[in-house]
């Protein structure tokens, strides 16, 4: 599991504030590193916003909070590891440290069924529909796997089109995906760049999900750096403010 944990001696809380009474330091330092690392959430979310192009929801929600808690001191910012199917630092990790993307799940698919070699990546061609985030829809993706045989089976469902459907469809003249690769054979496939290809009629033919090379990424989300910033910035103040709702508020009653 990949976070960011930030922990607090009762010790060095204790000399920071003068007074503070000993049974009150791990509550009001529990509430300090909580309220610290929601900060840092948020922080990080509004970085999310400005580094990524129309993040989803799905990436905006990726990062969870675990509170402090007056026996344990420890508030952690980390990345959810059940993030529907692939953990969200899978595919946010090259974006905190660079590197190499990984695969998603539907390009592992057609790796699987030998579509798509494994050292190739997929992305959205100039005739792909995308949606809101700028990716291609799930729905257009489901029926690309179907076509080419590439779905999972699943409940005792398989999902993959038949060649009975298949012929049902070319015959109602709805529009079919297919894989070009160069030299593959006749006069498309001659300098066709390597994808997936629809094909609405007999002559129009775009491409709608491109093979391409290994994409490498630079560093563009300063999760770390985010992080570290907040927590110096915010620590000592959601202390105070710990202090005068635990231990103030008691001494005003008390007066």
């Amino acid at each position: 599991m990949v976070a960011v944990r930030y922990r607090v001696e009762t010790s060095d809380v204790i000399k920071a504030l003068r007074n503070l009474a000993e049974r009150d330091a791990p509550i009001v330092t529990a509430y300090a590193l909580t309220k610290t690392a929601q900060d840092i959430k948020a922080e990080e979310v509004d970085t999310m916003k400005a580094v990524f192009d129309r993040p989803t929801r799905f990436t905006l929600n990726a990062l969870y909070v675990k509170p402090a808690t007056k026996t344990d001191l420890v508030a952690e910012v980390y990345f959810k590891d059940g993030f529907g199917s692939v953990p969200a630092w899978r595919y946010l990790g090259p974006q905190v440290e660079g590197g190499a993307r990984v695969h998603k799940s539907f390009e592992r698919a057609l790796i699987r069924s030998g579509i798509m070699a494994q050292s190739e990546f997929a992305v959205p061609g100039s005739g792909a529909k995308l949606d809101s985030s700028g990716n291609i829809s799930g729905g257009t993706i489901t029926r690309i796997l179907s076509q080419l045989g590439a779905a999972e089976q699943s409940s005792g469902y398989k999902a993959n089109q038949t060649a009975k459907s298949r012929a049902r469809a070319k015959k109602k003249n709805v529009g079919r995906y297919f894989v070009l690769r160069p030299g593959a054979g006749g006069r498309a496939g001659r300098n066709v760049a390597p994808g997936i290809y629809y094909r609405a009629d007999l002559r129009e033919m775009v491409p709608v999900i491109m093979f391409v090379k290994p994409p490498r990424y630079q560093k563009r989300f300063p999760f770390y750096e985010r992080a570290q910033a907040v927590f110096q910035q915010k620590l000592v103040p959601r202390a105070r403010e710990g202090w005068d709702r635990f231990v103030g508020s008691k001494l005003k009653r008390a007066a």
